[in-house]
């Protein structure tokens, strides 16, 4: 940032021009003597700057630039810091505790010069700069103490909380997914993660509707053209614009012209050959396609169910489909191997394609993700069953019925049926009498639960 731009930026118009002034030269004069290799002149200097004005974030940086420079970036400062800095943490605890904040941002900055790389310093400092309204300063700030301790759970849910305040979605969910990698499992993470990735979602389509409707008051005032010619017209003057091929692509989507959205993918990607969304859009309106071609097959041989070509078209429209499935599934792996829901939908789909045994490793790394673990409870309770290995299944049923807890669902029913009638084939009467029972009590018409109950019962009488 110029001399000029520093002086005239917004975090030092409230100060007085004699002030911004003063400060102004203190920070040229550090900046000169921090290119020097004086690092304890310029110290002096953008500390001055940065305790004559706590808001700006070019002094805070300059601040903090220097003095990592100062101790050659050895990530622990001086010697015997924390010993040294031993009267200034109490004293900045005390002014934490009595919500005196710009107190603890002047001794926070004493501690930094000793160690700039004390993560709960700039956390510290981070919380009083927000509480002041300096949210530039403080979110700096709580980004230093995260880069100085990543796995540190209560920085990162923290700064969490406020980037999703400010509608900074990408860098909240980053939070949450390290409090995750710290904590192998947080439900209050994963559940921030999905409200984020909902919001961000709602604010990008409100952004979309925004634009469509200033496309549609640029269109009706422009000579009307077919809306294919004004899209093509435009990315010959820029390929490079992003939102305009997705905003192509969703035009064709909304006409339900699948085959001429995926072409608009194919020729994004000769620009954009690295996006991965992109890739994933194409491949996913691929198996669109490809269902609704295996829908329309369907009900035509069910109007003619002796016609062996249209037997024959079924079956090989049915193949593409499930091929179709696996490559979307294992491109999205490839781009995140350790998605527990893509491991979760792969683990389905070996399940549908009776591969038992592949399906219960894929399911058994996606029950790490406690919000499906019910669900890949019961597919593998499934799989072990199909394999007779009828004890292991039933801990899987009773795993899946101690997770669903007591809320009537079809998952609890099915469980519930599974772990009933699997008992009585295993010989434990009491213990299939038990879920048949509980299932008949939530539903009496669910599949032959009446007559397996019945059958429980007379084995039970002999």
């Amino acid at each position: 940032m110029s001399d000029d731009q520093l002086l005239n930026d917004n975090s030092n118009a409230h100060l007085s021009p004699t002030l911004r002034a003063r400060l102004q030269q203190c920070y040229a004069f550090g900046n000169q003597k921090m290119q020097g290799g004086d690092h304890d002149y310029a110290n002096e200097m953008f500390r001055q700057c940065f305790l004559g004005n706590m808001s700006n974030l070019i002094y805070l940086q300059s601040f903090v630039a220097n003095l990592r420079l100062k101790y050659k970036n050895n990530k622990k400062g001086a010697a015997f810091a924390s010993i040294k800095t031993g009267k200034s943490r109490t004293s900045m605890k005390v002014a934490e505790n009595r919500a005196r904040h710009e107190d603890v941002l002047r001794l926070g900055a004493e501690i930094l010069e000793l160690n700039p790389w004390d993560s709960a310093t700039f956390f510290a400092m981070g919380k009083a700069a927000l509480e002041l309204g300096y949210d530039d300063t403080g979110l700096a700030l709580l980004k230093h103490a995260i880069e100085c301790n990543p796995n540190d759970v209560d920085i990162n849910r923290f700064a969490a909380q406020q980037l999703s305040e400010r509608n900074m979605y990408t860098d909240a969910i980053a939070c949450c997914q390290r409090i995750i990698n710290a904590k192998k499992v947080d439900r209050e993470a994963s559940r921030m993660i999905g409200d984020l990735m909902l919001r961000q979602t709602m604010d990008q389509m409100e952004s979309k509707k925004e634009k469509n409707k200033r496309d549609a008051a640029e269109r009706a005032e422009a000579p009307q053209v077919p809306e294919e010619d004004v899209y093509e017209k435009k990315l010959a003057k820029t390929p490079d614009d992003r939102d305009l091929w997705l905003s192509y692509a969703d035009f064709y989507f909304q006409k339900k012209n699948y085959r001429k959205a995926e072409d608009t993918f194919r020729r994004a990607l000769k620009n954009f050959p690295d996006d991965v969304d992109f890739t994933v859009r194409l491949l996913e309106l691929q198996k669109l396609r490809a269902r609704d071609e295996v829908v329309r097959a369907k009900e035509l041989l069910a109007k003619n169910p002796d016609d062996a070509a249209l037997k024959e078209r079924f079956a090989k429209l049915r193949e593409a489909f499930d091929e179709k499935t696996l490559a979307l599934i294992k491109h999205k792996l490839s781009v995140n191997p350790t998605a527990t829901a893509t491991r979760y939908e792969h683990g389905i789909y070996l399940v549908q394609h009776g591969q038992f045994a592949e399906a219960i490793a894929e399911l058994q790394t996606a029950q790490q993700d406690e919000s499906i673990r019910s669900d890949c409870a019961l597919a593998i309770a499934f799989c072990f069953e199909k394999l007779k290995k009828y004890k292991l299944a039933m801990t899987n049923y009773e795993t899946a019925i101690r997770l669903l807890g007591n809320k009537v669902s079809e998952p609890i029913k099915r469980a519930l049926y599974g772990a009933a009638r699997l008992s009585a084939v295993l010989g434990d009467y009491k213990t299939a009498e038990q879920y048949a029972t509980r299932l008949a009590g939530i539903d009496f018409s669910y599949k032959d639960i009446a007559q397996l109950l019945d059958k429980i019962t007379e084995r039970l009488q002999n």
